[in-house]
């Protein structure tokens, strides 16, 4: 059985609040941004595979894909896959 995929709240919030940002500077980035959530959120093989550990917390059990220039934070719990938050990254 594949996992299900799940956003909490604050990782809702985080995403909403990223696409505005972005959109305000440029609305097809926003548009790449969202299209590249949407292709890893609905593929739990794809997710687990092109996510790695936190490089600067390696012991915590949340791992990371990289979308656009922002980092999706996700652990997967049981039979499910969490996205947990999402941020900008520095580069």
């Amino acid at each position: 059985m594949s996992a299900g995929i799940r956003f909490t709240e604050s990782a809702k919030w985080q995403l909403h609040s990223a696409l505005h940002a972005v959109d305000r500077v440029d609305p097809n980035l926003a548009k790449k941004l969202l299209e590249s959530v949407r292709r890893v959120s609905q593929d739990a093989a794809l997710l687990e595979e092109e996510g790695r550990p936190l490089p600067e917390f390696p012991a915590v059990l949340c791992r990371e894909v990289r979308v656009g220039s922002h980092r999706l934070f996700f652990r997967q719990q049981g039979d499910e896959i969490w996205i947990a938050g999402i941020w900008k990254t520095d580069s």
